[in-house]
Formats: structure tokens, sequence, C-alpha cells
């Protein structure tokens, strides 16, 4: 199992617009085989840190894949290259996190 974190900065103002090409393609990356969870997301409005301040021009995708292979599929899907085609003006950088979880 694969964890990923997708922390996405948009060019000022357009947060909303790359949520909404997330929240369009989520479905259908939902089917996608070894999928086990996508889902877009925003900063609460209050942390739990010093820094209580919510980043209104970031996105964060919360992602589970069944194995690395089915992640690097995902990525080579013609919807995945249509989301970041029609994205790639409001995003200014994308911080993609794969992380190995560890039996607790």
């Amino acid at each position: 199992m694969l964890w990923v974190i997708a922390t996405i900065t948009t060019t000022p103002g357009n947060a909303q617009n790359v949520l909404d090409a997330l929240l369009e393609v989520a479905p259908t990356v939902q089917q996608e085989e070894g999928c086990l969870r996508y889902q877009p997301a925003i900063d609460a409005p209050r942390g739990l840190t010093h820094d209580d301040t919510a980043r209104s021009d970031t996105v964060t995708v919360i992602e589970t894949w069944s194995s690395r292979a089915a992640l690097e599929a995902h990525m080579d899907t013609p919807h995945m290259a249509r989301f970041l085609d029609a994205t790639a003006d409001w995003v200014t950088h994308a911080d993609i996190r794969l992380i190995d979880p560890v039996d607790a």
C-alpha cells in the first residue's frame, strides 16, 4: 500500500478552479484499479499548531493506492492528462509526497 499527499499551490484566486477540476475527475479516479482512496480537500479554518491560518491558495489531495504500479498507471491515464492540461495555468507548484505506511 502507498499513500500520496499532494499539496497543490495555485495562483491567487484559483484554488476553487483547481478544486472543481479535482472534484470532476475524482469519480473516474476512484474507479481505477488499485485506487483505495482519492480525496480532494482544503485547509480547515483552524489548525492545531501556532499557525492557524488556512492556506487560501492551496488544495490537498489525500490518496491511497494498492501499489506503486497502480499509482503509476493512474498518472498515465487520459483523464489525468486532461486534468493536468486544464489546470496548468492555475498551478504554481505541486508537492507530491509518496508515503509508505508503517504498521503500529
